[in-house]
């Protein structure tokens, strides 16, 4: 039995032994634990075992945080006083999605922490593009966590399966593909199956590949979403900040607002796995420290003027 949680109401959200351990090294029994739901520019929304709970870190967390990736980010599980909600430390993080920060800066921005399961969200309209996938699952490969691509709109293909058994050969075979609609039903009794009690997913992907459409038919609720536009379907966000939103079937999701073109975090094990392709047309290149951006010789640059590497 967990010494945190002798009635299995944090189990709901996702806690763990590893948790209970880590929690429990702290030594500090005027603390609870509880989960990061949203952060809101310092404010904090928890889920704790006895329900949700107003937080804000600490005074002392926010003076020994180097980067803003050492303060709590949604699916963090922290410790904190049960009456204020003053945050005062953070349990170590497995399975997170981090991207390079948006301003430049070279550190990384904790975009979901704690995930079991990444759902990197295309759409089977005009958009869908592979590298913009890529890109997403590259965001996912050093997450220590399950991978999934999700094609929304199925009901939009003529041949929904045999588009996804494209994008799986195309991504390179290793990673699941499953075409899901809303609207007919296509697909979603074999989602639901990756989302079992207790484990947290995070929704990746584009503004308008359905992220919010599909988290409204997970859990019920009534997001607002906004249409694509009708000259390319490309879309336009709807979610404004991250969320974990826990789900009638015991499941828990980070819904994360939509990002065109992610600028991927220094994770080298990450880009090889995903951009195998490229890296084998790089050894091709005339220069080996070839930055691919317009030096002679390129090859990488070659096979996508030739349309053998997409765009």
């Amino acid at each position: 039995m967990s010494l945190q949680d002798p009635g299995g109401d944090l189990a709901a959200l996702g806690w763990t032994a590893r948790l209970d351990a880590e929690f429990a090294a702290l030594e500090r029994p005027d603390l609870i634990p509880a989960r990061v739901a949203a952060v809101h520019r310092g404010a904090l929304e928890l889920l704790c075992a006895g329900g949700a709970l107003d937080g804000v870190t600490s005074g002392r967390m926010d003076h020994d945080a180097v980067t803003a990736a050492d303060l709590p980010a949604v699916g963090d599980w922290i410790a904190a006083d049960p009456g204020s909600g003053v945050v005062h430390a953070l349990l170590p993080r497995q399975g997170g999605i981090a991207r390079a920060a948006a301003d430049g800066r070279s550190e990384p921005q904790v975009l979901a922490a704690n995930v079991d399961l990444a759902l990197v969200v295309g759409s089977l309209n005009r958009d869908l593009n592979l590298r913009r996938l890529e890109r997403f699952l590259t965001l996912a490969a050093d997450a220590e966590a399950e991978t999934l691509v999700v094609l929304s709109k199925a009901d939009l293909s003529d041949d929904p399966a045999g588009r996804a058994l494209d994008v799986r050969a195309a991504l390179g075979g290793s990673v699941p593909v499953l075409a899901i609609s809303v609207v007919d039903g296509t697909g979603m009794e074999a989602l639901e199956a990756w989302l079992a009690p207790g484990r947290t997913a995070v929704l990746l992907g584009s503004s308008g590949v359905g992220k919010t459409t599909l988290l409204n038919h997970l859990s019920g609720q009534r997001r607002p979403t906004l249409p694509v536009r009708e000259s390319d379907d490309r879309g336009r966000h709807s979610t404004s900040h991250r969320e974990l939103v826990p789900l009638a079937s015991g499941a828990l999701v980070i819904d994360t607002p939509g990002l065109r073109l992610p600028r991927v975090w220094e994770q080298a094990a990450g880009l090889r796995n995903v951009f195998a392709d490229v890296e084998d047309l790089a050894r091709g290149c005339r220069f080996g420290d070839c930055s691919h951006r317009g030096e002679p010789g390129c090859a990488v640059a070659d096979a996508i003027a030739d349309g053998r590497l997409p765009a």
